[in-house]
C-alpha cells in the first residue's frame, strides 16, 4: 500500500496535478488497494469531520483581515515609517525591510503575503539607493519567512489542527523567536554593512543623501501606531486568554475595516476584492487540509507512522540525531512543495516518533515554521522567490536566488539557538 500512495503521490505531482487533488487521489488509491471501494466511504466522514472545525474558521479570518489590510497601503506606511527611525544606520534601508516584513508578517499569516506588499515598496528603494540587485531581493524574499513564523501563522494554525495542537499556545510561543530571528537578521545586515564588507556583497555603509522628507518622527508612529495597535490587540488577547484565535481573528478583521475606512481606502470595489481574494485563499487551503487528512489516514492505515517509530527505536537513535534527519528531510522536501503542502504531507508522519522521543509539541511546531522558510526561499518551488522578481522589472531568479543564500544560514542558525536555549518558546 505504502508503494501504491508514495508512487501514485509522485506521478500526480510530476504530471502537475494540484497538490490536494495528487493527495486525494493518491490516498483513494492506498485505501482501496487495502479494503476495497467500500472502505472509500470513511472519506466522507473524513473530509467533513475535518472542514467542520470551529478552530478553522480563524483561517479565512485571518485571510481577510490581510486582504483588507492590504488594500489600505499599509505596507508602503510601513516601512516609511520604520526607516525613518533606522535607515540612516548602517545598512539600514536593509534592515528596515526585515523589520518591516516582521511587522506585516502579523497581520498577513503568510510569506508571500508579505513578499508581495514589502518587496514591491522596499526593494526600489533599495536599488535607488545603489543597493545590488542581489541584496535587495534576497534581503526582501528571505524575511518574508518571518510571515510563516510572527502570529497569525497560516502554516502554524495547519500545524495545529494536525497534530490536535493548542494554536493559541502555538501563537504565544512563536512570538519570541520571530523577533530573536528578526534580531538575528538585522545584526548581520548591520554588522557586514559596518564593517566594510559591503563593497563584496552589495550593502551601503551610509545611506547616500536623499530627497527631503517632511515625515517626522512623531508622523512615522502615527503612521504605522494604528496597524501596531492592530497587532498587539489581536495576538495580546490570545496571549492574555480574553478570546480564541477565532475570535482574535474576527477582531482583526473588524480592526482592519476601521484601517481601510481610517485611510479612506474601503470601497466597495476594494472590498468585493478583499472578499473575492480571501474566499479562494480560504478554500485552496482547506481543500489542500480535507484531502491531507484522508491522505494521512491511508498512511495510518498501512501503519506508516507506527513503522517508522518501531524502526527508529529499534535502531537506538539519540534524539538530537533523529530530530538532525528530520530537520534535513524538511529541507530537502521544501524543494518540491510549498510550506503548507509540506507541513499536511510530512507532520503526520514524523510528529508521533518526537513525541515519543519527549519534545514539545509547541516547541517542535515552531523551529519546525523555522525549517519551513527554507521552503519559500529554495529553488524550484520557493514561492517568495517569484513573487520578489516578479516585483521589479528587470529582476532575474538567479539574482534573488544568490541573494538568500546567507539568508538561509541565518535560519540554520536560528533552528540552532531554539534548540539550544528552548525556553526562548514560552507558552
Amino acid at each position: 500500500m505504502v508503494i501504491v500512495v508514495v508512487l501514485s503521490l509522485i506521478f500526480l505531482l510530476v504530471l502537475g496535478v494540484p497538490v490536494a487533488f495528487s493527495l486525494a487521489l493518491s490516498a483513494l488509491a492506498g485505501i482501496i488497494y487495502v479494503g476495497g471501494f467500500e472502505s472509500s466511504i470513511a472519506i466522507s466522514d473524513i473530509v467533513w469531520g475535518t472542514v467542520s472545525e470551529f478552530v478553522l474558521v480563524a483561517i479565512p479570518l485571518f485571510v481577510l483581515m490581510s486582504e483588507i489590510i492590504n488594500t489600505s497601503g499599509v505596507g508602503k506606511d510601513l516601512f516609511r515609517s520604520v526607516d525613518k527611525w533606522i535607515g540612516r544606520m548602517p545598512g539600514g534601508i536593509a534592515m528596515s525591510a526585515i523589520v518591516a516584513g516582521a511587522i506585516f508578517g502579523a497581520v498577513s499569516g503568510t510569506a508571500i503575503g508579505v513578499a508581495a506588499v514589502i518587496g514591491a515598496v522596499a526593494i526600489p528603494e533599495m536599488l535607488k539607493r545603489h543597493y545590488s540587485n542581489e541584496v535587495s531581493a534576497g534581503t526582501v524574499a528571505a524575511s518574508s519567512g518571518l510571515g510563516m513564523i510572527i502570529p497569525p501563522s497560516l502554516p502554524l494554525i495547519m500545524y495545529g489542527v494536525v497534530t490536535e495542537t493548542s494554536i493559541a499556545k502555538l501563537f504565544s510561543g512563536a512570538i519570541i523567536p520571530g523577533i530573536v530571528i528578526m534580531l538575528v537578521m538585522c545584526a548581520y545586515v548591520f554588522s557586514i554593512s559596518l564593517i566594510g564588507a559591503h563593497k563584496d556583497r552589495g550593502y551601503q555603509t551610509y545611506k547616500p543623501k536623499r530627497e527631503k522628507d517632511d515625515l517626522s518622527f512623531v508622523g512615522s508612529l502615527l503612521l504605522a501606531g494604528p496597524v501596531v495597535l492592530l497587532i498587539f490587540v489581536v495576538i495580546g488577547s490570545i496571549y492574555n486568554g480574553i478570546a480564541t484565535p477565532t475570535e482574535a481573528a474576527a477582531i482583526g478583521v473588524v480592526g482592519s475595516l476601521l484601517i481601510a475606512l481610517s485611510k479612506r481606502k474601503l470601497t466597495l470595489k476594494n472590498l468585493t476584492q478583499a472578499f473575492v481574494k480571501s474566499t479562494k485563499i480560504s478554500c485552496m487551503l482547506l481543500t489542500i487540509l480535507a484531502c491531507a487528512m484522508v491522505f494521512s489516514y491511508a498512511l495510518s492505515n498501512a501503519q506508516v507512522p507506527q513503522k517508522i517509530a518501531e524502526y527508529v527505536i529499534s535502531a537506538e537513535l539519540n534524539k538530537w540525531t533523529f530530530f538532525f534527519i528530520v530537520m534535513v528531510m524538511l529541507f530537502f522536501m521544501g524543494m518540491l512543495l510549498d510550506a503548507i503542502s509540506l507541513v499536511i504531507i510530512a507532520v503526520p508522519i514524523v510528529f508521533p516518533t518526537m513525541m515519543l522521543y519527549g519534545f514539545d509539541p509547541v516547541w517542535l511546531g515552531v523551529v519546525m515554521m523555522v525549517n519551513m522558510c527554507f521552503a519559500v526561499i529554495t529553488p524550484p518551488v520557493g514561492l517568495c522567490l517569484y513573487v520578489v522578481r516578479d516585483s521589479v522589472i528587470g529582476l532575474k531568479l538567479h539574482q534573488v536566488v544568490r541573494g538568500t543564500l546567507p539568508f538561509i544560514g541565518l535560519y540554520v542558525i536560528s533552528i540552532v539557538i531554539l534548540s539550544v536555549f528552548p525556553g526562548l518558546v514560552s507558552t
